[in-house]
């Protein structure tokens, strides 16, 4: 048999919550703590690489722009590139000329690949590549890899594309490295004309050695771009030179925010993204990393699994504790129980067969004690209950006698229609009418139209004390008519009208009775319109009516509460009595039983 409530199962369960609650709740508390510790050190150490890395890119890009600047140097000397742009000449030294500058650009700077120059007014291209110098009539190399910038002192960056030979025949050897490309626009100071363009070739490794050093490859990405999305450097090298379309990355570039980061997840990224952004050359430039939570919480993870097996050998060891002193202090107790559902059944022995000192011992002793006490206490009570009945059943016979009694009745009735006075004779009829109801002990339960009809017998006596005064009113369907119901259940109801509710001076007595059925419940309703009563007092019923608490026996009569407790008994819990005021004044009692049918 299981035993859902029973105590070995709440003392079990009340020692493993009390073992294994606070342990989760440290292990939880560990965890979130350990990962918002996490995420605050990882978020401030990031924000601050990725600061340091912005600035280290803003400081190659600029250089880079210096290096274009030299297009301008020693403006003054008529050897200077400017000077041999400005002029437009081609001959042998004006080419000597052009290669100690070109090759002086190509020495400023370790990442440079190559040099490239186009002459606008003697429409030459130049190309100094490894100490070789190349020309080539026209500018279809510039074609495809060179924008006009809005504002023509600002150079043009060409994202990383593969190096090219500007148009001119391939070299012995040509790299096909990832370069990235700056486009000087030269022009003739101060008309703003152009004369050339000066492009330079950057290998990517600057950009790469600044990277490397501001994530951890193969758990962080790292991602450089300029103002139209395009990757000039990423952690992932297919990347370099496309526009990404991460949404994370779509929503760190149109921040308003110069630096920051957030949380993203979605089906390509789950983590922290950190950004900062920098202005360069009229253009906004930005680094992103993000961070993957999986990275980010190894360590959380790890203390959880630690935790997790240390929350896991405690379960173990709690239940096997839990088991053993559950089992050892309530197998008595289980014993004792069953002892005692026995005894629920009828069998009114409690047997205990073992030796114990303890609280449980003296507990089940005591009960054995008191069950033998019930025991005799109940067989010489019903005893008693039987003599009693008996002997009250031959005192009320021998005081009354029914036929006497309905004899004597019927003679005054005679006598008052001998008389002439049929108003004595309805009364007597009444009355008899009521004294054979009460005194037929063999029913029980009536059909309803008895208990109508003895109602209305009472109140016909009752409107001879009243007069005129007295009104009633019976509404019952004659469909329910039939319906079974304990016997005097209406009479008390409205005797108490008369006791409670009207005076000798009142001036019109009205009392209704309505009986009608509600699906398969019958309902019964008596309505008066006397003094009704207080709150306190109503309350009091209510309380007295949910309780069967008895407050009418001391007055004499049956009362409702006698009426309530007779209807549980008969129908159990599933009756229905209710009282309240009536309207505009009086009491009102309603009464809801379900509909049986005589058979």
């Amino acid at each position: 048999m299981k035993y859902p409530s029973s105590i070995r199962n709440k003392l079990s369960l009340f020692l493993l919550i009390a073992i294994l609650v606070p342990i989760a709740a440290s292990i939880l508390i560990s965890y979130f703590y350990t990962k918002h510790s996490l995420k605050d050190e990882a978020v401030r150490e990031n924000s601050n690489t990725v600061r340091q890395g912005a600035t280290s890119v803003m400081n190659l890009l600029s250089q880079m722009n210096s290096i274009s600047l030299y297009a301008y140097n020693n403006i003054q000397e008529t050897n200077s590139l400017y000077n041999i742009l400005e002029r437009g000449r081609r001959d042998f030294i004006v080419e000597n000329n052009l290669y100690s500058g070109l090759h002086a650009i190509a020495q400023s700077a370790k990442d440079i690949q190559q040099v490239y120059l186009y002459s606008d007014l003697a429409d030459q291209s130049y190309l100094l590549i490894d100490g070789y110098l190349k020309r080539e009539a026209g500018h279809a190399g510039l074609d495809g890899h060179y924008s006009q910038p809005s504002n023509k002192d600002d150079p043009y960056f060409e994202p990383p594309h593969p190096s090219h030979n500007y148009g001119m025949e391939e070299f012995p050897y040509s790299p096909t490295n990832t370069v990235l490309t700056i486009h000087r626009p030269v022009y003739r100071a101060p008309l703003k004309e152009r004369i050339g363009i000066l492009s330079v070739d950057f290998k990517l490794d600057g950009l790469r050695n600044i990277g490397n050093m501001l994530y951890d490859r193969g758990n962080e990405e790292l991602y450089l771009l300029d103002d139209t999305g395009t990757v000039l450097y990423s952690s992932e090298d297919d990347l370099i030179g496309r526009k990404p379309a991460y949404a994370w990355l779509q929503h760190a570039r149109y921040s308003f925010y110069q630096s920051g980061h957030f949380d993203w997840r979605d089906s390509s990224f789950d983590g922290i993204v950190v950004y900062e952004k920098f202005e360069l050359i009229g253009r906004t430039w930005m680094v992103a990393k993000e961070i993957p939570n999986r990275y980010l919480y190894t360590n959380a993870s790890r203390v959880l699994r630690i935790n997790m097996l240390v929350l896991v050998t405690f379960l173990f060891v709690a239940v096997a504790a839990t088991l053993f002193v559950s089992v050892k202090l309530t197998t008595p107790i289980k014993k004792l129980t069953e002892s005692i559902r026995k005894i629920k059944l009828g069998k009114m022995r409690l047997d205990i067969d073992w030796e114990r000192s303890d609280e449980v011992g003296v507990l089940g002793h005591a009960i054995k004690n008191m069950v033998d006490t019930i025991d005799n206490l109940i067989m010489r009570e019903l005893r008693l209950e039987l003599a009693n009945k008996d002997n009250q059943l031959k005192a009320l016979q021998a005081q009354i006698n029914p036929h006497f009694i309905n004899n004597t009745l019927q003679s005054i009735g005679s006598v008052a229609l001998h008389h002439r006075v049929p108003k004595i004779y309805e009364l007597t009829a009444s009355l008899g009418l009521m004294m054979r109801y009460h005194m037929n002990t063999e029913e029980s339960i009536v059909p309803l139209s008895k208990e109508i009809a003895h109602t209305e017998a009472y109140l016909e006596l009752q409107k001879q004390r009243f007069k005129e005064r007295l009104v009633f009113r019976i509404e019952a369907e004659e469909s329910i008519l039939g319906a079974l119901v304990p016997k005097m259940t209406l009479q008390p109801i409205v005797e108490n009208c008369f006791k409670h509710g009207f005076g000798e001076n009142m001036d019109a007595a009205e009392i209704r009775i309505l009986a009608r059925p509600e699906e398969d419940r019958l309902l019964l309703f008596v309505e008066d319109n006397g003094s009704g009563v207080s709150p306190g007092r109503l309350q009091e019923l209510r309380r007295q009516i949910e309780q069967e608490v008895s407050s009418d026996m001391r007055e004499g009569g049956i009362g409702l509460m006698n009426v309530v407790s007779r209807l549980r008994l008969y129908y159990d819990e599933s009756v229905q009595v209710s009282v309240g005021p009536a309207e505009p004044n009086g009491f009102a009692v309603v009464i809801r039983i379900p509909w049986r049918k005589a058979v």
